[in-house]
């Protein structure tokens, strides 16, 4: 599976609309974004915990009401109820904080998105409450450290994905994570020869920023069924 690193980072502004739709056009099987809380707890899909480096405003995300954030002209900071309601394709949906657990699931449920919505995070804690929260949530275990593949901390989150960084991936981990029922989604990766090695390591899914680079990889056979 083809998963687009916050839309097309490379041609567009990160988390946008235009950077989805971009991602989408070009192939993507499903695209990441990330999300964060204002200060009126609403959801928005941003990645940095403030606008510093993307919209050249020092304020952290947090300590602004959504009215107060770039929306006025394109392209803008997009809700996530904005973005589950123009898009109808399969979401990552990538989070650090736990504050934006709850609302983000109440986002999701009533967009009727569930089923097309995978949480991910590294942040145990946030999807342990996610986990309590909804037993209906798909859910990622973002993953960075060296060693065996967390296969007890799959079992017990009800894990759907093991996802670590691409330089964790090696055949025998991704078997592991197969022979004990969990898929595995890789990230982020866009040099040629690192996507080739993962893709022969037997991950289910990649997310790049290169989706042309990623596109090419899997070849002209590549297909995703309506479940991933």
């Amino acid at each position: 599976m083809a998963i687009a690193h916050r839309g097309d980072p490379v041609g567009h502004r990160e988390n946008t609309m235009e950077a989805f739709a971009a991602a989408l056009a070009a192939g993507a099987d499903m695209v990441e974004l990330d999300l964060r809380r204002t200060r009126d707890g609403q959801v928005v899909v941003v990645h940095d915990a403030t606008l510093t480096r993307l919209w050249g405003i020092d304020r952290a995300v947090a300590e602004l009401d959504l009215a107060q954030l770039p929306r006025r002209t394109a392209p803008s900071i997009p809700t996530l109820a904005e973005v589950l309601d123009a898009f109808e394709a399969p979401l990552m949906v990538d989070f650090t904080t736990a504050d934006v657990v709850e609302g983000a699931w109440r986002v999701v449920r009533a967009a009727g998105a569930v089923d097309r919505s995978l949480f991910v995070s590294g942040n145990l804690s946030a999807l342990r409450q996610l986990r309590e929260l909804a037993p209906a949530a798909r859910i990622g275990l973002t993953w960075g450290t060296d060693g065996d593949p967390p296969t007890a901390l799959l079992a017990e989150l009800e894990a759907e994905y093991w996802n670590p960084r691409h330089p964790l991936v090696s055949p025998e981990r991704v078997g592991l994570v197969h022979r004990a029922g969990y898929r595995v989604s890789t990230w982020t990766v866009d040099q040629v020869d690192e996507l080739h090695r993962v893709l022969a390591a037997g991950v289910d899914a990649v997310v790049t920023n290169r989706m042309d680079r990623l596109r090419a990889a899997l070849g002209p056979g590549h297909w995703v069924g309506a479940d991933g």
